[in-house]
């Protein structure tokens, strides 16, 4: 008796199996969707701005599925690959139908006002041989794509001398998240500053100008203060090397005496492209 309920049981289950594998069969051959999404895009090419949004990369691109019918605002942009040559690159986007079908499209962009990332100082590269010199943070890094790219910045002095004044020099280098580098060889000086020394505060202390640009160094003085923390009014004096016509790395030295004769020092840089 036992083994008849067995037999019995078994083709049931059986029956049941095939029963739903035959509807499996069936909704996958007659009832679901095969139809796969097109992405159509106008153009193989496309020039934006280094402020481009996802809308403006998606411009001229539409999608289509034969079941879902247009899938446009479905559309996104997927990813955007590293610099093949310096502002150009190639966008992917991707869309999904309602049957979780996925398909891809590539295209070029070119970032019509890419320029590679460029440096800037927070502090002047003079140092007092009677302190403690760090350049760690003071020198940093923006690019037009990125932002503000300081914590990629490498830097190191090939030649500095530990307690020795004199000139010698800053190399930095920095890359962007699409693979664009950029390297800066800056001047530093190290000299014999007095402690009781005004300082002189810059708006700037590295600036970069197109050949023939020649500035108003004046501009660039925010104030000064005394070795107190007060400010000071001090009398301004400026040399420079600087050559408007020669590309090259120039330094501008503002001194600054006060009412007792005691001279501050700063400098800033200025790169002529």
């Amino acid at each position: 008796m036992m083994m008849k309920l067995l037999r019995i049981i078994v083709a049931i289950l059986t029956v049941v199996m095939v029963a739903v594998f035959g509807f499996v069969y069936v909704q996958e051959r007659f009832f679901s969707d095969k139809t796969i999404p097109r992405i159509t895009i106008e153009s193989e090419n496309l020039d934006v701005k280094a402020t481009a949004t996802d809308a403006d990369l998606l411009r001229g691109v539409s999608a289509y599925d034969e079941k879902d019918g247009d899938l446009t605002s479905r559309l996104l942009v997927e990813s955007i690959g590293n610099f093949i040559k310096p502002g150009c690159c190639r966008v992917t986007y991707a869309v999904c139908d309602a049957d979780n079908h996925v398909v891809t499209a590539q295209r070029q962009i070119r970032y019509t006002d890419y320029t590679p990332p460029k440096f800037t100082l927070n502090a002047p590269l003079l140092f007092s041989v009677y302190g403690t010199l760090n350049i760690v943070g003071i020198i940093g890094a923006v690019d037009c794509l990125d932002g503000d790219i300081s914590q990629n910045v490498i830097i190191y002095s090939p030649d500095y001398e530990p307690g020795q004044t004199g000139h010698f020099s800053v190399r930095a280098t920095v890359q962007n998240t699409k693979g664009d580098s950029a390297e800066i060889v800056l001047p530093m000086l190290v000299d014999r500053l007095a402690s009781n020394a005004p300082q002189i505060e810059l708006t700037e202390y590295l600036i970069y100008l197109k050949k023939g640009q020649t500035p108003d160094w004046n501009r660039y003085i925010a104030g000064a203060t005394d070795h107190t923390g007060l400010d000071a009014q001090l009398t301004y004096h400026i040399e420079t090397d600087f050559i408007a016509r020669k590309e090259g790395i120039y330094s501008v030295d503002y001194y600054g005496t006060d009412e007792a004769g005691v001279v501050g020092h700063t400098r800033l840089l200025v790169v002529v492209e």
